[in-house]
């Protein structure tokens, strides 16, 4: 009988043990996944604000060009607000967002602001967190590009190297005048770390006197987060 009570209380202590430790990892995957949703949230009002600033003159002096601008800036907003649903993208939807944003900001910065985009084709369809690389691009240009008098370029490369996707965005700039602290900054590297824990990396550094790169790197995106994001319809310019 003795036997029999020490079996059946061991085996209800162990089976508690596990019950609560289970808990404990859905409560922090719960609220690891809030915090995720808090800083794609912080993201939003960035590239809203300069997307409608650089409409704005446009309205009266070349209305076609207003035109295109709008469905560029209704396409950032619909990416915007698919961002809340997803985890991640594909890199190709991502560099898209990335060139609506740069084609409005080239209307306000004119030849103050030249970019180019270079991505490998196999990176294009890496998985990547949506809005991530265009809140560093707002940052290389505000930061950046927009104190120089005569203005300077952007760039956006993408590589893989050792199995893992590798982003540079570089502006012409230096560190002193880049916002390297900034909420957006602090945002991209918590939000890898969420996403890929230890195996993603973010920095940004002066790569020589005159540019600023800031580099993400990524890893293979795992079966289970990728059976994890919404299926969302293809993108298309709101009407």
């Amino acid at each position: 009988m003795l036997t029999w009570v020490l079996a059946y209380t061991v085996y209800h202590y162990v089976e508690q043990t596990r019950l609560t430790e289970l808990e404990k990892i859905m409560l922090k995957t719960s609220m690891r996944e809030a915090e995720a949703k808090v800083l794609r949230a912080q993201l939003n009002p960035h590239f809203t604000f300069n997307a409608l600033n650089s409409i704005r003159a446009l309205v009266s002096e070349d209305p076609t060009k207003a035109q295109q601008s709008i469905t560029q800036l209704s396409n950032l907003l619909r990416n915007s607000l698919l961002a809340d649903r997803r985890k991640t993208v594909e890199l190709r939807e991502e560099l898209k967002t990335v060139e609506d944003y740069l084609q409005l900001e080239k209307v306000r910065y004119e030849e103050r602001l030249n970019y180019d985009i270079q991505a490998v084709p196999q990176t294009l369809s890496w998985q990547v967190p949506p809005m991530m690389l265009q809140t560093l691009v707002e940052n290389g240009i505000k930061h950046g590009v927009s104190k120089l008098p005569k203005g300077g370029k952007l760039s956006v490369e993408s590589s893989i190297e050792n199995n893992e996707l590798i982003i540079c965005i570089k502006n012409t700039g230096t560190l002193g005048n880049t916002d390297s602290g900034g909420v957006g900054l602090l945002n991209t590297a918590e939000r890898l770390s969420i996403l890929y824990g230890k195996e993603a990396s973010f920095r940004i550094y002066q790569e020589s006197q005159s540019t600023v790169c800031s580099e993400i790197i990524i890893p293979m995106l795992s079966d289970g987060l990728a059976r994890y994001n919404d299926q969302i319809p293809d993108r298309t310019p709101a009407q």
